[in-house]
């Protein structure tokens, strides 16, 4: 008998240890929006962790020696691509392929229709916006990667992954519907952003953008570029949407010159603590209020 206790007691003992011994797999994404997708599908099956600072520049960060001790212990790394955080680029060829999603190459991303209008102004129109996030199409088909990987890495909560995925791809599709339906009343208005980044959403939800400031938020605009812009601007702009976490001084100068209503637009979530939802809804939002000229 005594025998028969001891050997359920040491039973229940290993069980333990082999459920203590079973950690949560670490994904680690470049970017807060991909962490806000990536949360959809771990649940609280698996941590996630953003590599950069909320309001550090995704175009040439200083990877940190911390840094690189997070990305080689992380059982799945998330990023865009070298389109977008060219810094990774290097460090990223040196772990193992196996764990990395590069959300650029996943398979039917959805790319913008060229603003032929913007793209006949611009040297880059040859390349494809990698703000892909802001397309919810294209954020079931990285949680779809992120949930293929996280199978593989941790087989025992297989199930919670998939009705994870399930949930959040038809969450997708209804909002998709309901920001359809929302802003259709100001398809036709003109406007523009302060840096090419927000094509994705523009074109999805067929919004009239007219030009941006910069190309990129480190590239000053040229004289011959602001000309344009201004006399675009003048014929047809009704508001300037500038960023929470770029020195948009210039072109909030530019918009009270021109009259133009004043918008924001957060598309990496820095405002707050948004689910990728709520990201996208606040873009929405944000575009609704100032175009239609009514409070947010």
């Amino acid at each position: 008998m005594k025998h028969a206790f001891l050997s359920s007691v040491m039973g229940l003992a290993l069980l333990f240890v082999a459920i203590a011994s079973h950690a949560k797999p670490v994904v680690l994404s470049s970017l807060k929006p991909l962490t806000l997708i990536a949360k959809e599908i771990t649940g609280k099956y698996a941590d996630v962790d953003t590599l950069l600072p909320a309001t550090a520049s995704h175009h040439d960060y200083p990877l940190k020696t911390s840094d690189y001790g997070r990305l080689k212990n992380a059982d799945l790394v998330l990023w865009i691509g070298p389109e977008l955080e060219s810094f990774l680029q290097k460090t990223l060829a040196n772990l193992a392929p196996a764990k990395i999603i590069t959300a650029y190459n996943l398979k039917g991303i959805n790319w913008p229709v060229e603003n032929h209008e913007v793209a006949e102004q611009s040297d880059h129109h040859h390349e494809q916006d990698p703000h892909l996030w802001l397309d919810p199409r294209n954020a079931i088909l990285v949680a779809q990667a992120v949930a293929e990987k996280l199978i593989l890495v941790d087989s025992v909560n297989k199930a919670q992954y998939q009705q994870n995925l399930q949930l959040f791809t038809t969450k997708m599709k209804e909002l998709d519907e309901k920001l359809k339906l929302s802003l259709r009343p100001v398809m036709g208005i003109g406007f523009a952003v302060y840096h090419e980044g927000f094509s994705h959403f523009v074109s999805h939800y067929g919004l009239h953008q007219l030009d941006y400031v910069t190309f990129t938020p480190e590239q000053k605009p040229g004289a011959r570029h602001l000309l344009q812009l201004r006399e675009t601007l003048m014929k047809e702009g009704k508001c300037l949407f500038l960023e929470p976490y770029n020195d948009t001084q210039s072109a909030r100068d530019l918009a009270l010159e021109l009259h133009l209503r004043i918008g924001e637009l957060d598309a990496l979530g820095v405002r707050g603590d948004p689910t990728y939802e709520q990201l996208l809804e606040q873009m929405a939002n944000a575009f609704s209020a100032c175009l239609a000229n009514r409070r947010n």
